[in-house]
């Protein structure tokens, strides 16, 4: 009697065991390595932004221009803060691609040629064409490279250029390095109108700052 009681117990206990669903752990989902640094002197001062220090963080985005059923668009990177007003940006394009909408992104292989290919681009303005850096100053101004500016060096290390990619996105790393004159237009009084005008007449006064030893560390984002 007892013999038969442990038999009936085990096959009870074998029936519930089977019953009990086994949890099923999924394989880690792979995410690309993603960082940001710049450093560098603008205007004789030297420069660092660091990933999350005093709010800074990586920003990719894109610019486009939709014409005749072709968009052309322009990679940008910049690092900011939402309590710091100052940032730099740089920007490579253009790629241009069927899309009448605007709305498309260019496909991955095109997007990955692009970056491998402009280790050295020229400057270009709003990087239309090629190579630009934007400086955003403490009271908000914005500061551009020019297309005929001296000197012209940007450089894209080669073995920096990785494409990788991961469920948020396609992305290409790069380390940039780069010295070059930004330019700012402000309005100003005109002294050559005597006498004086009420209101004053106004006229530009072009301003240009130096950005040397930079090294910028981001990604491009597709």
């Amino acid at each position: 009697m007892i013999k038969k009681s442990a038999f009936a117990i085990g096959i009870i206990g074998l029936m519930l065991n089977s019953c009990i669903e086994h949890e099923v752990i999924p394989a880690p989902t792979p995410e690309v390595d993603l960082n940001c640094s710049f450093e560098g002197n603008i205007g004789g001062a030297f420069v660092q932004y660091t990933e999350n220090v005093n709010g800074y963080s990586c920003f990719p985005s894109i610019s486009k221009q939709t014409l005749g059923g072709i968009t052309s668009a322009q990679y940008l990177f910049s690092m900011r803060s939402a309590t710091q007003i100052p940032y730099v940006q740089v920007g490579l394009g253009s790629i241009s691609w069927d899309d009448p909408t605007g709305t498309q992104t260019p496909a991955l292989s095109l997007f990955n040629s692009f970056f491998a290919t402009y280790d050295s681009p020229n400057y270009s303005d709003y990087a239309y064409s090629g190579f630009e850096v934007a400086f955003v100053d403490a009271v908000g101004d914005v500061w551009r490279s020019s297309d005929v500016s001296i000197p012209q060096d940007a450089e894209f290390e080669l073995n920096s250029i990785k494409q990788e990619s991961d469920v948020s996105g396609d992305y290409s790393k790069f380390i940039c390095n780069f010295n070059c004159f930004v330019y700012h237009t402000y309005s100003v009084v005109d002294i050559t109108v005597v006498p004086q005008t009420t209101p004053p007449t106004m006229t530009d006064s072009l301003a240009s700052m130096f950005i040397d030893n930079a090294i910028y560390q981001g990604f491009f984002k597709r």
